[in-house]
């Protein structure tokens, strides 16, 4: 089936939390070292807690294991004064110690794993992972190819991110902080912090992706982990009402301007976005006051219905 992804390409279904740039001192890089020999780190990002990357979040030592593939990306993109080779491996300074500390907060903090593991052995495994908040949710609809008199899955928006997980992982399966921070590394195709969704999917330059069901997102993809850090949900519906898909756009150009600021947004948003401030009778300077200070609720209760409605409709899940 031909997943149609046009609409909804550009649309953030994770990103790194901000973490400020810091150089390494004396103190710190020896205390870093010393933990790196000893192989003592408070936080477990795997069972066999190998690593071969580290470097300090606030006052914690930190270590990961990453991919060669990965971690040379992560060197040609950065200064090579980011980095600094043990015998055990590559520590991580500056601004590359940021980047990766940004998204190892977003997987061990707000996607929880690191709280979802209970027995603190490094991995989730069965039950563990429905505590986790690793689920993205997209508005979409099947509808007949006229010509080709083939299905495709037309995509509107992103709906929602960082939502509960719920499910337990099957019997053989597992995940860690490392093999997420890997996941996440890979898919951030372009570095910025950001994986959009057609980064997450692959999608090819006609926005396509040309098998969706079942292995849109390959079981044992090109870094080799056995489960994929997101599971994605379709919400699968009738046909979309002009004024849904309007509010559907609303919600997902809010939620960018919330994560990622209004230099973000497109010539098309900036203007869904005063429409939307005018409708509403307040300045664009006080509905961008009202998403920074996490106000959302206070201007968009009107659409509770709607995402009522929306919640209530059939969901797909691509991995059943």
């Amino acid at each position: 089936m031909i997943h149609d992804i046009s609409a909804s390409k550009n649309m953030p279904v994770a990103w790194k939390i901000d973490v400020k740039k810091h150089e390494l001192n004396e103190v710190e890089l020896k205390d870093l070292n010393y933990h790196i020999e000893k192989n003592n780190f408070e936080i477990k990002t795997n069972k066999e807690q190998d690593y071969n990357v580290f470097f300090r979040l606030d006052k914690d030592n930190i270590g990961v294991k990453i991919n060669e593939k990965n971690l040379n990306r992560l060197k040609e993109f950065f200064d090579s004064d980011n980095f600094i080779e043990n015998d055990k491996g590559t520590i991580l300074d500056k601004d590359a110690a940021s980047f990766v500390a940004g998204w190892f907060s977003d997987i061990a903090y707000r996607r929880n794993l690191l709280a979802a593991d209970m027995n603190n052995d490094g991995e989730l495994r069965g039950k563990e992972f429905k505590y986790t908040f690793t689920v993205f949710s997209e508005a979409s609809e099947i509808v007949i190819n006229e010509k080709t008199l083939e299905e495709e899955l037309i995509s509107y928006a992103i709906v929602g991110t960082y939502l509960p997980s719920m499910v337990a992982l099957p019997d053989g399966e597992s995940m860690d902080i490392s093999k997420a921070l890997d996941i996440s590394l890979n898919d951030d195709k372009n570095l910025d912090g950001v994986i959009i969704f057609g980064e997450y999917l692959g999608a090819d330059g006609k926005n396509k992706i040309h098998t969706y069901i079942a292995d849109c997102k390959s079981s044992e993809n090109e870094i080799g982990n056995p489960i994929d850090t997101f599971k994605v949900i379709f919400k699968n519906s009738d046909k979309l009402k002009e004024k849904e898909l309007e509010e559907l756009k609303k919600l997902a150009t809010l939620a960018k301007l919330k994560n990622q600021g209004l230099e973000s947004l497109t010539n098309d948003e900036k203007k869904l976005l005063k429409d939307f401030s005018i409708n509403l009778k307040i300045s664009e300077d006080k509905l961008k006051d009202l998403i920074s200070s996490d106000k959302l609720k206070d201007f968009i209760s009107y659409t509770k219905d709607f995402i009522n409605e929306l919640s209530e409709t059939k969901l797909l899940d691509i991995k059943a």
